[in-house]
């Protein structure tokens, strides 16, 4: 509540609009209506079976959410005056409609039987009692003359709609004329009625003339010409629905004036207010709506009311009512009928759907509602139809930035253009070469710091445009996918697609927060509307990441909004997964299981969380049971982690002379690593992977495997030190050394999930001869779970598959060999996202995703990934419930915020570090023995599922 009130005169469409907006913006707004109801002319003029009272009630109960009220039964000018409106308000719209009827100058249009269309569907809608004769003639060709044809009729009445021009340019819509016509009403074009004739004061017949059609006038409607042509035809009743007009008999009272100056109206009625404002120039009044246009449509009189709102908080506000920058706005054409048809051939031609509707000889004899509404499949289909012409950057385009900063006007500039089609052929990026302006970002970045270069200038001059090389689809190129070109691209040329939702331009709610599908921890912004994610991107500001992405975090979060993502219990029967009735049920399930069982172990994933973490080691303590993972190994790496050369962050990658990539890793850390060496620092690469990143590399190596290329570099420095250290002499070394000029500023970056404990020994040796351990130098381990680093604090360890009586899987999906050593088990409860058909498990719980939980988790550098649940999801919420419910959780427990404070309280504890020498190191590392000679092969559901997305282009 900014203090401030607003009173509007009448609730109509544009009223009760401007009353909406500026009660949205903590206005005082108080509505007056002289009617019983509000809705003006389309409570009182639309007819039941066009818009049925009971929706408009709705509309309008939700549009007086914010506080505005409105008071009924007000007349204003006997009731209110605008003097007084004026004085104790701080801003007055008047809203009054048009709504006299214009009467018909005719000799006899004051005989019993006569009525006015405004009057006649006004009086019908208050339930007042109308006498119609049998035959009705209704005078002219909008939209109020078809309704009070279709009133008419469904009184009884055999209606004849009389109109002075032909069909064509009847200014009352197309449909409509041909739903009057399906139901009875007749038609007398070229005819214009010229006196009414009366016996006894009775209507008795209408004289008419026959008119032709002329030159077009003002209107661009060929004028009507008298023919001098005259018939009579016998009616009972008249209605004449030619136009109305504004009520405005009370400006020229006294009451009315604001300092002794009337309200300025034009010779039509309607009032003299600003087009852009409504404001009138008289003391703190705006207009608009049908009492500044005339007769016009609803969603006119609806513009008005929101310019107003708008005018009035900035004139409320000390600011220009008009806003001075007016936002530059690129079209095809200025008018829609002007665009060249060959803008849409590459779409199919789909006609509209026609609106179902009830059989015109049902209908016509009642007021129920005519339009049934479409099936769902109907509607999606037409929603369909939409060729998504809105840019979906209108609020970020530079282009747009600057041609507004600069006033550009673009028809100084117009000329020759390109006309290009729009390539939606790749499931993740959409192409729009209109929209290029030819800067090159997204060539360079995809060249220069990814590494594909899959796009590129085609052709010369005016026609150059960027493109996969001959054109062709990103699909069918060495595209990443991981969206670095839509980040560059300042105009919406490359835009995200969403195969879930349908895109588009209107506002949504961001979030700023960290990737969860990997350790990297990248800070990210997520965009959601109605509780669902419709893109990621890379947070601004400084970040590590530095705005950039990989496939699974630009796309991947994907499989969270797909339909095969369970929100509700399942349970296995006879190999079919089947929904559990309600959460109260699954319950039961597990606590009957539970009691029953004598043997029990809880799997936890390293996709959980802090927060998930605690609470399930907190559920295995209550039922009695280990808790173990399934998706971690136990490493001798495991042992370093509590010590001064386990502390590498990506700060210190800055500070590195000399970054050395073994094997595959997470492809933002690729990027950092060749940002970084565009600044000097040398990279040099030891993999197998054949990828376009390896042309970057200062030194690759990858003739022989990994180890090989690691125990040759080893060899070569030990022969450098082997005076100084003894301990790696035993180390049988038949492999002819390899010398790789590496500085003491030296970081090695490795993925422990995806490569052999062998390798990563062979690393830590190398760097306990070369590294000081200092800032930049040492060894940087990264993991493809999100919390890996949390499970190492935790003390989470990794665990044996076996068969118990009760086995709880956290968001763990066992691989075939260790699914094969657990399926006995008696009853296995799992929560995960999905459902896969490696899970062997009888219950199946939702589990949430990092965009759907307040958590946190600790990032491979040792920095905290925060997630803020943006869809405001209940599901983690509803899990709690059911584990309250099973008996494991009290209810301070089975809370979210409990679970947070006990992270916060974990995180905040320090962790005592231990120092170690080079010298300390290599002791240890001579003391390793049973190492892991393979890569892990565990894989999370949702690391199959992104993967199964990425194959789609």
């Amino acid at each position: 509540n900014n203090g401030k009130s607003i009173a509007v005169v009448g609730a109509g469409p544009s009223g009760l609009t401007c009353g909406y907006y500026l009660s949205n913006k903590g206005y005082n707004v108080t509505v007056f209506e002289s009617a019983p109801k509000a809705g003006g002319w389309l409570r009182y003029g639309i007819p039941e079976y066009r818009l049925p009272k009971k929706i408009l009630d709705k509309e309008i109960k939700l549009m007086c959410k914010n506080g505005m009220k409105i008071k009924y039964k007000t007349q204003f000018g006997k009731d209110i005056t605008l003097s007084e409106l004026n004085e104790k308000n701080d801003a007055v719209f008047l809203a009054i409609g048009a709504q006299n009827a214009v009467p018909m100058r005719v000799k006899g249009n004051n005989l019993e039987g006569c009525f006015l269309g405004v009057d006649f569907l006004r009086n019908f809608m208050l339930g007042k009692k109308i006498k119609l004769e049998k035959k009705v003639a209704v005078i002219g060709g909008g939209n109020t003359a078809i309704d009070c044809a279709r009133t008419a009729a469904r009184m009884g009445a055999n209606v004849t709609l009389v109109y002075r021009r032909t069909r064509k340019e009847m200014p009352a819509e197309a449909y409509e004329v041909d739903a009057a016509e399906e139901e009875g009403i007749k038609f007398h074009f070229l005819t214009n009625p010229v006196e009414n004739i009366g016996k006894k004061g009775k209507l008795k017949a209408i004289k008419m003339e026959k008119m032709k059609l002329g030159k077009p006038d003002d209107s661009g409607r060929r004028r009507p010409e008298p023919t001098g042509e005259f018939f009579k035809e016998e009616y009972g009743t008249v209605i004449a629905a030619i136009s109305q007009k504004p009520a405005v008999a009370f400006v020229t009272k006294k009451v009315n004036q604001i300092k002794g100056k009337e309200l300025p109206l034009t010779r039509w009625d309607t009032v003299v207010a600003d087009e852009e404002t409504q404001f009138t120039g008289l003391g703190k009044i705006f207009a608009g709506g049908d009492f500044r246009r005339g007769p016009a449509t609803a969603i006119e009189a609806i513009a008005d009311g929101r310019k107003a709102a708008e005018a009035i908080d900035r004139f409320l506000n000390n600011q220009p009512m008009i806003d001075p920058i007016k936002l530059f706005d690129s079209k095809k054409e200025k008018k829609l009928k002007d665009i060249d048809p060959k803008e849409f051939e590459q779409y199919e031609e789909i006609p509209r759907f026609k609106m179902p509707e009830l059989e015109p000889k049902v209908r016509a004899s009642n007021f129920k509602e005519v339009e049934t509404g479409f099936e769902e499949e109907d509607a999606r289909a037409e929603a369909d139809r939409c060729l998504e012409c809105g840019c979906n950057v209108n609020e970020s385009c530079d282009l747009r930035k600057y041609a507004t900063e600069y006033k550009i006007n673009v028809d100084l500039f117009m000329g020759d253009k390109n006309k290009h089609p729009i390539d939606d052929s790749h499931p993740f990026i959409r192409r729009d070469a209109n929209k290029c302006i030819n800067c090159g970002r997204c060539v360079r970045i995809c060249a220069e710091v990814q590494g594909p270069g899959v796009l590129g200038y085609i052709y010369r001059g005016f026609t150059t445009y960027v493109a996969p090389e001959f054109g062709e689809s990103l699909s069918k190129t060495n595209c990443e996918i991981c969206g670095k070109c839509i980040e560059v691209c300042p105009v919406g040329a490359l835009l995200p697609k969403n195969i879930n939702t349908k895109l588009n331009p209107h506002l949504s709610e961001k979030t700023t927060q960290n990737c969860g599908l990997c350790g990297t921890g990248c800070n990210i912004e997520v965009s959601v509307q109605d509780n669902k994610v419709t893109i990621v991107e890379p947070a601004d500001g400084e970040t590590f990441n530095q705005r950039d992405l990989c496939f699974d975090g630009k796309f991947g979060w994907q499989i969270f909004e797909d339909k095969e993502r369970i929100t509700q219990p399942f349970r296995r029967e006879n190999d079919l997964w089947h929904p559990v009735k309600s959460i109260d049920k699954a319950a039961e399930m597990i606590k009957e299981k539970i009691q029953k069982a004598k043997s029990k172990m809880v799997y936890i994933s390293p996709t959980s969380s802090i927060e998930e973490t605690l609470l399930m080691q907190h559920i295995a303590k209550n039922i009695g049971s280990p808790i173990s993972s399934l998706s971690v190994y136990d490493s001798f790496v495991d042992k370093l982690m509590d010590t001064n050369l386990y502390s590498k962050t990506y700060d210190d990658l800055e500070n590195a002379e000399c970054i050395v990539i073994v094997g595959k890793i997470s492809k933002v850390h690729k990027t950092i690593a060749r940002r970084l060496q565009r600044n000097g620092t040398k990279l040099i690469l030891i993999t197998k992977e054949t990828s376009d990143f390896n042309d970057f590399a200062d030194e690759l190596h990858n003739d022989d495997p990994v180890v090989k290329t690691l125990e040759r570099i080893l060899q070569y420095n030990i022969e450098m030190v082997q005076d100084e250290v003894d301990d790696f002499d035993d180390i049988e070394q038949n492999v002819e050394p390899l010398k790789l000029d590496l500085p003491e500023k030296t970081i090695f970056i490795y993925n422990r999930d995806l490569t052999s404990e062998e390798i990563i020994w062979n690393i830590w040796a190398i760097s306990s001869l070369i590294c000081n351990f200092e800032k930049g130098s040492g060894v940087l381990p990264t993991s493809k779970f999100n919390n890996f680093r949390g499970f190492q604090r935790l003390g989470i360890n990794a665990g044996e598959p076996a068969n118990y009586n009760f086995v709880f899987f956290y968001g763990e999906l066992p691989c075939e060999e260790q699914k094969k050593r657990i399926k006995n088990s008696n009853f296995i409860v799992s929560v995960n996202t999905h459902i896969d058909d490696a899970d062997s498990s009888h219950l199946l719980l939702p589990k949430t995703s990092y965009l759907e939980l307040e958590s946190t988790s600790i990032a491979d550098d040792g920095r905290i990934s925060h997630y803020k649940n943006p869809k405001n999801s209940t599901i983690h919420k509803e899990l709690l419930q059911i584990f309250k419910k099973v008996g494991l959780l009290t209810a301070q427990e089975a809370k979210v915020s409990y679970w947070n404070k006990k992270a916060e309280l974990f995180l905040t504890k320090k962790m005592k570090t231990r120092n170690l020498s080079n010298q300390d190191l290599i002791d240890y590392l001579y003391t390793v023995e049973n190492m892991q000679f393979d890569a892990p092969k565990q894989a999370s559901v949702q690391k199959k599922r992104i993967i199964k997305l990425k194959k789609m282009a």
